[in-house]
C-alpha cells in the first residue's frame, strides 16, 4: 500500500513507523471500501500520528479513556504550534481514525450494551404490525413510529405503568407538543399515529380499551394547503445550470430529471436499480411505494442521457445494484436524506421560497405542469402513482383556467 501511495522518501517514513503491517492492512481494507488515493494518503498520515501517540506495544486492548487522553494531547499540541485553529476538530479527527483503526484490529474493548428503554418491545411490536398487517410504506412506518416513540418517551417520565395510560395522558402530550415544538400539521399527524398505535395496543391488552376512539387533534380541512412546487421555468433553469462536468452536478441532474419529469418520490428513486433501466426498450421500471406494484414509464431522451452519463462516468464501481450511490467512500446507496439534499440544496442556494424544498416539491411541480398541459386528473393520478382520486384532486386548486370556467358556469336561475 505504501508503494502505491507515496514517493521514495515518504514511503520510507511510513514503513519505519510503528505497526507498519497493521497500518497497511487497514489501508487495504479502506481501499476495498472505495476510498480514493487522496483519502488513503490522508488516513495513512493520521495513522502514523496515532501509532506514535498511543502506546500500542502491549497486546492487550486499549482503554477508551487512554485514547481520549491521547487525542486531547495531540489536539493541544496542534493548536499550540499553530497547525490548527480548532481544538475540537483536531481531537475529533484523531479519535475517529484511532477508533476505526483499533476496532478493525480488535484492540478496543467491545462497546457497552445499550439497555433498551422499557417501552421498546411495545414499539417494536407496533412497527412490525404496521409492516406485516397494514402494509404501510417505510416512510409511513417511520413517521408513525417516531411520533409514537415521542409519546412513549414522554409517558415514561410520568413514572406509571403503561397499563394505566388514559386519554388524559394523550391529550396532555399533544397539548404540550402543540404549545412547544410541533405545528398544527405535526400534531395532526401524531393524532393519526397514536390512533393506530392504540388500536394495536388495546386488543393485545397492553392498555385499557377505548382510548383510540377518543383521540382528537386540531381540525384540518380537505386540501388545506396548496401544492408547493417551484414554477416550471425555475426547474428548467436549474436543470440547465446542472449540465456541467462536476461529478456532483452530473449525479444531481440525473436525479432532478426523475423527480421533476416523472414526479417520482424520493423512496422510489432511492429504490431504482441498474436492472430497472431497459436501454433496449427505452423504459424505466419504478416500484411504486403507495400502490406496491411496479410501474413502467417511457425513458425520456433527457433523462436517459443524464442517467447514462452518470452511470458511465461518475457512479462508483462496486457490487451495489442501486443506481444512486454516495460519491465519497465508503460508497453505499443514497439514503432518503441524501436524496432530499440533492433537491433542497439547489433550491436553497437559488433562494426559491417554498414550505418544503425536497423532492416532493418537484413532484408537485410535475403534477402542476401536467395539469397545465391539459392532462385529465385520472391520467395524472396514474402517472404519479396515486391510490385514490382525492390525492390528485388537490391540484384542482391551482388549475386556475378551469376554476374560472366553473365560476362562470350558468346555473339557469337555480338557487
Amino acid at each position: 500500500m505504501f508503494n502505491e501511495l507515496f514517493g521514495p522518501l515518504a514511503r520510507v517514513r511510513h514503513k519505519n513507523a510503528p505497526l507498519a503491517n497493521e497500518r497497511r492492512r487497514f489501508l487495504a481494507h479502506l481501499k476495498g471500501l472505495g476510498y480514493t488515493r487522496t483519502s488513503l494518503k490522508a488516513v495513512a498520515c493520521e495513522l502514523i500520528i496515532i501509532a506514535n501517540r498511543v502506546d500500542l506495544s502491549a497486546t492487550t486492548r486499549i482503554e477508551v479513556a487512554a485514547l481520549k487522553a491521547a487525542a486531547r494531547r495531540w489536539a493541544a499540541s496542534q493548536v499550540r504550534r499553530g497547525r490548527s485553529t480548532s481544538l475540537a476538530i483536531s481531537e475529533r479527527n484523531f479519535r475517529y481514525w484511532a477508533e476505526q483503526w483499533l476496532r478493525f484490529l480488535d484492540r478496543l474493548p467491545p462497546a457497552p450494551a445499550i439497555t433498551p428503554p422499557p417501552f421498546q418491545s411495545l414499539l417494536d411490536g407496533f412497527v412490525a404490525a404496521m409492516a406485516k398487517e397494514q402494509g404501510l410504506t417505510p416512510a409511513s412506518i417511520a413517521s408513525h413510529g417516531w411520533k409514537t416513540k415521542s409519546f412513549l418517551e414522554w409517558y415514561w417520565t410520568q413514572d406509571r405503568p403503561f397499563a394505566e395510560v388514559t386519554i388524559g395522558d394523550v391529550d396532555r402530550f399533544l397539548t404540550l407538543k402543540g404549545q412547544t415544538t410541533w405545528k398544527r400539521r405535526s400534531v395532526s399527524t401524531a393524532v393519526q399515529a397514536l390512533r393506530a398505535f392504540f388500536r394495536y395496543a388495546e386488543p393485545a391488552r397492553h392498555c385499557q380499551p377505548g382510548i383510540a376512539d377518543l383521540i382528537t387533534g386540531p381540525r384540518r380541512f380537505d386540501f388545506e394547503t396548496l401544492p408547493a412546487g417551484p414554477p416550471w421555468s425555475e426547474i428548467e433553469a436549474i436543470i440547465s445550470a446542472l449540465d456541467t462536468d462536476r461529478p456532483a452536478d452530473i449525479r444531481r441532474r440525473a436525479a432532478w430529471l426523475l423527480f421533476a419529469t416523472y414526479g417520482f418520490r424520493a423512496g422510489e428513486v432511492g429504490g431504482l436499480r441498474v436492472d430497472d433501466i431497459d436501454w433496449t426498450a427505452d423504459v424505466i421500471r419504478i416500484r411504486c411505494l403507495k400502490r406496491k406494484d411496479v410501474q413502467i414509464y417511457p425513458l425520456s431522451k433527457d433523462a436517459g442521457a443524464a442517467l447514462a452519463r452518470y452511470l458511465t462516468k461518475v457512479r462508483p464501481r462496486g457490487p451495489w445494484r442501486e443506481v444512486f450511490l454516495t460519491l465519497q467512500a465508503p460508497h453505499r446507496p443514497l439514503s432518503s436524506g441524501g436524496l432530499y439534499h440533492l433537491a433542497s440544496q439547489v433550491l436553497r442556494r437559488r433562494g426559491v421560497t417554498l414550505r418544503h424544498r425536497g423532492p416532493h416539491a418537484l413532484r408537485h411541480a410535475c403534477a402542476t405542469r401536467l395539469l397545465d398541459r391539459g392532462m385529465v386528473f385520472k391520467a395524472i393520478g396514474d402517472h404519479l402513482g396515486h391510490q385514490s382520486a382525492d390525492a390528485t384532486a388537490t391540484y384542482a386548486k391551482v388549475d386556475f383556467p378551469h376554476l374560472r370556467e366553473v365560476a362562470r358556469f350558468d346555473l339557469g336561475g337555480l338557487q
